[in-house]
């Protein structure tokens, strides 16, 4: 799949978070969050995929199955994550202020293919456990990006909002 600029992604993911927030029955809700990349069985993710990720996906093939995966685990996410997009707060920062252990999120940044897709799952609970609300598009460009070319790029990112929100946390904390 090639990169989307970013404004398209984040307007997409606008877009979804509206529907999965306002539209969407809570059965279809609870649906995506129950669902499973490797058997996508929940009819509202065929909804959402044949409305709003035509532009997003591979006409066909492999590409396109392959795409289908990671817009499963994304909207598996999301809909764990319901009501709780901003889009002004980033991931990394997020999962600092959930205090998500350290070691949890070097899992999420070095996980790959069905490792990264199960840590995202994980990390979309606590975030949703604890009400920490952030941007959904740093997220999914998480997923999108494993192994492309700006994987390392969108997970430096994440780090460095991690370890600059840990750092101002304990700078509050010692004065």
């Amino acid at each position: 799949m090639d990169p989307q600029p970013h404004e398209n992604l984040a307007a997409l993911i606008g877009r979804l978070t509206a529907l999965i927030d306002r539209q969407l029955s809570p059965g279809d809700v609870a649906a995506l969050r129950r669902s499973h990349p490797d058997s996508i069985d929940a009819p509202a993710f065929w909804r959402i995929a044949a409305a709003e990720l035509v532009d997003s996906l591979e006409p066909d093939g492999p590409r396109r199955d392959e795409g289908e995966h990671r817009w499963a685990v994304i909207l598996q996410a999301m809909a764990e994550l319901r009501g709780l997009h901003n889009p002004r707060r980033s991931l990394g920062a997020a999962l600092a202020d959930a205090e998500v252990a350290e070691h949890r999120v070097l899992r999420l940044l070095r996980a790959s293919a069905d490792g990264l897709f199960d840590a995202v799952r994980i990390i979309a609970h606590h975030l949703a456990t604890k009400g920490v609300s952030f941007n959904c598009t740093d997220l999914a460009w998480l997923v999108l990006s494993d192994g492309r070319s700006d994987e390392e790029s969108v997970r430096r990112r994440i780090a460095r909002n991690y370890y600059s929100t840990q750092s101002s946390k304990e700078a509050r904390t010692a004065s």
